[in-house]
């Protein structure tokens, strides 16, 4: 199993210009692009900026088929406009394979049309995750991605401002990702945050050999209480997740400076996710 951060990158190189240099980005994620065969893709979220990139940044014809417009499988985690709004990006070419719940599609079908769009470009293709209701829990696999089995777990994750109920969340809107690799048995999981996540989480994290928290506030974890510990005081709650790599997608909102930061960060073996970083399972 492979994966690619992508944030969009910083000065996106021409394909025509495939020599040329370019500083690391560092701004927020977009996506994570992941491929069970290192030949086809599957991207988690997609910002516009992460879209621009997959057409544009040259830097990306090492991984074979992923700057390729075929890449039309999408899994949404939530409705958040910085996730889903890159969709309009891909809508030249093939009918996009898009994995969400009922409540993921209800909003980006009403509350914030994307897919009422796209049906007058490529066109989409739903393909349900059934988190729903009583279901805070399910099992699928996607299309090209034989080797790959996907648990999407239900979380409590911030609503879009443009969520149709904003005071009052559903099962389903919004979700983490876990990905099993048939062949090698190595786990990846991702999740908004450690709070987002919650106790129905901590196991999937703990059998992680890669744990990604993603570009909310990285600042709360439930200790044995209950209760949510704050700032640096949750690296040390980190510390009793059991993967392997831990990543942070974005700089953690703390009351400490950067470099401290950093360096807490570096001493608890948490790793800061660059542009194009990859990730092998």
């Amino acid at each position: 199993m492979k994966l690619v951060v992508l944030k969009g990158g910083d000065e996106a190189v021409p394909l025509a210009q495939c020599s040329r240099a370019s500083p690391t980005s560092t701004r927020a994620p977009g996506a994570v692009a992941l491929s069970g065969d290192g030949l086809h893709w599957v991207l988690i979220n997609v910002s516009p900026s992460v879209a621009t990139q997959l057409s544009t940044d040259a830097r990306l014809l090492r991984h074979p088929g992923l700057p390729d417009a075929a890449v039309r499988a999408v899994v949404l985690t939530d409705a958040q406009v910085d996730h889903v709004t890159g969709l309009l990006g891909l809508r030249d070419g093939a009918p996009i394979h898009l994995y969400a719940t009922p409540a993921v599609f209800e909003e980006l079908t009403h509350a914030l049309p994307v897919l009422p769009l796209l049906e007058h470009y490529c066109g989409v293709q739903w393909h349900v995750i059934p988190v729903a209701g009583e279901s805070r829990e399910a099992v699928f696999h996607i299309e090209g991605q034989p080797t790959l089995e996907f648990t999407a777990v239900a979380t409590d994750g911030p609503l879009p401002r443009h969520a149709a109920q904003p005071a009052s969340g559903e099962v389903g809107d919004t979700i983490a990702l876990a990905v099993r690799d048939l062949v090698t048995g190595q786990r990846f999981f991702c999740a908004r945050s450690l709070a987002a996540a919650g106790f129905e989480a901590v196991e999937w994290m703990q059998q992680a050999d890669c744990l990604l928290l993603g570009d909310d506030r990285v600042d709360t974890w439930p200790d044995d209480g209950g209760a949510w510990t704050t700032g640096l005081d949750m690296l040390a709650q980190l510390d009793r997740v059991g993967a392997r790599r831990k990543v942070l997608m974005a700089m953690p909102d703390w009351e400490a400076g950067p470099g401290r930061l950093r360096g807490e960060l570096a001493r608890h073996g948490v790793e800061l996710a660059a542009d194009r970083m990859e990730i092998n399972l």
